[in-house]
């Protein structure tokens, strides 16, 4: 269940929760998830739309890892009843730690416990420190569990880590990150039916808010929202030269075990494996005698045991 986003101030009473993990959990990975798994009962994820930065320092936004959408699936598979997303704005930034945490109270009245990453901080200039919530948290009823990162490699787990394995294509050290492969979300929207055109339809996705691997094509495998049977797919990332570009990107999925119609419906695309560069061709036929072998190519890596 989602709740959100809206203002702190705005959100609802939700009796029941008793312990509630705090923190911006882009990408729900490995430190993310112990965080959650150290809370017991009733337990809800607290989390904050957009990202911080795009109010504290726009200029060091990150790309994310994942959707509302996501964080929302991922935490719920890991035993969280709900998540609750507060809108981050300029009055949320500067709420002083006693104030922030009055609201959480608030909102969850039977809270006993809350969990929050050793290095995670809040309210006005940072002041709200894991110490400075455990003094509050005398003063309202709950205890305070702050969570080491998680070492993989001899190194903490962190978003960071995971965007540079995306944007150097070694997507199996990200899923080692996540523990589970990554993925991202798109609307099938309608194309210019090139790919119709040359025998292999493909679902055009739009609204993908998510960070991408570099530009190339891609063995993948994909699956509507809400389903979750995965199909095989091949996936181009680019500006497709062959064909008059318009200066931007298109992502474009041929599934090879599907056929029904898409269009409008989330698509989620995952376990990407690295096929080739883009590149350009003499022209229609010279491209879908490459799609042929591309496709050939992605069969002999699905072929392969897990």
């Amino acid at each position: 269940m989602l709740i959100g986003p809206h203002p702190l101030s705005e959100l609802a009473p939700h009796p029941g929760v008793t312990g509630l993990a705090i923190g911006v959990f882009d990408g729900v990975h490995l430190g993310h998830q112990a965080v959650v798994r150290s809370l017991k009962g009733n337990v809800a994820a607290l989390t904050f739309e957009p990202h911080p930065l795009t109010i504290i320092a726009p200029d060091r936004v990150p790309p994310r890892l994942t959707t509302l959408e996501q964080k929302v699936a991922y935490m719920r598979a890991h035993g969280t009843v709900a998540v609750v997303a507060v809108k981050f704005d300029a009055a949320l930034r500067e709420l002083s730690a006693a104030d922030f945490v009055g609201e959480i109270k608030r909102i969850f009245p039977d809270l006993k416990e809350i969990a929050i990453g050793e290095s995670w901080s809040f309210g006005r200039n940072r002041e709200g420190t894991a110490a400075r919530l455990a003094e509050l948290g005398q003063t309202h009823g709950f205890t305070v569990k702050s969570i080491a990162p998680v070492l993989l490699d001899g190194a903490p787990v962190s978003s960071t880590r995971i965007r540079e394995a995306i944007l150097q294509r070694r997507f199996d050290d990200a899923a080692r990150l996540l523990g589970r492969s990554y993925a991202v979300t798109g609307k099938v929207v309608h194309g210019d039916q090139r790919g119709r055109e040359l025998g292999f339809p493909t679902a055009n996705l739009a609204q993908v808010a998510q960070l991408l691997p570099p530009r190339g094509v891609y063995a993948v495998r994909a699956r509507v929202a809400g389903n979750l049977a995965k199909y095989r797919a091949v996936m181009n990332l680019g500006h497709r030269p062959t064909f008059t570009s318009n200066g931007v990107d298109s992502l474009e999925v041929h599934l090879l075990d599907f056929q029904a119609d898409l269009y409008d419906q989330k698509l989620w695309v995952s376990d990407f494996a690295w096929l080739r560069d883009e590149q350009s061709f003499s022209g229609p036929e010279a491209l879908k005698e490459q799609i042929g072998r591309d496709i050939l190519h992605a069969e002999a890596i699905f072929a392969r045991p897990a």
